[in-house]
């Protein structure tokens, strides 16, 4: 196994796509999921305590930071995968999943129906699905500059859709060759 001296630059070695590799890809995606799914899971109970804390407040966005980015590197496995090449830019919908193709669309928005309904929302619907991502499609890019808000211009999280997409793309990612 090749070790990295502290502070050592890690060799960039692209293979056959833009990607490293596509088992590359699926390792960060899937990392970047467990990061953002284990800080939230965390927090979550502090956030429901009679008095949380501000400073827990702030660890959501590390949390969504992850899980969309998560779901970036994924939808751009499932574009490269429909069309050859890779697929630029971070919103994830309008970027990424409208353009992929109408049976990858429908997989992905099928599993993630299923377990927004599995999580409590019963009548959740391909529309639901679609406001859903539309709302959380520049959670990476808007997230990681929360600390510089201007009053007035704010959006909100959808936490139980990003959570719920991001679980189901890391399980659709497995069978990404």
């Amino acid at each position: 196994m090749t070790s990295y001296p502290a502070g050592g630059m890690v060799p960039n070695h692209p293979q056959n796509s833009e990607f490293y590799s596509h088992s590359q890809a699926k390792v960060l995606a899937e990392t970047y999921y467990k990061l953002g799914h284990d800080l939230y899971t965390t927090i979550l109970p502090l956030l429901n305590a009679p008095e949380c804390r501000n400073e827990d407040i702030w660890k959501l966005w590390p949390a969504f930071v992850n899980l969309s980015f998560s779901c970036e590197i994924i939808l751009k496995l499932f574009y490269e995968n429909d069309n050859g090449k890779m697929a630029r830019g971070h919103r994830l919908y309008n970027d990424l999943f409208i353009k992929l193709s109408d049976d990858s669309k429908k997989i992905i928005s099928d599993i993630t129906i299923n377990a927004m309904i599995i999580n409590g929302s019963k009548n959740y619907t391909y529309i639901d699905f679609c406001d859903d991502i539309i709302k959380s499609e520049n959670t990476f890019a808007y997230e990681r500059y929360v600390f510089e808000v201007v009053p007035g211009r704010s959006h909100s999280l959808q936490c139980g859709f990003l959570l719920s997409f991001a679980r189901s793309l890391n399980i659709l990612s497995k069978g990404l060759v």
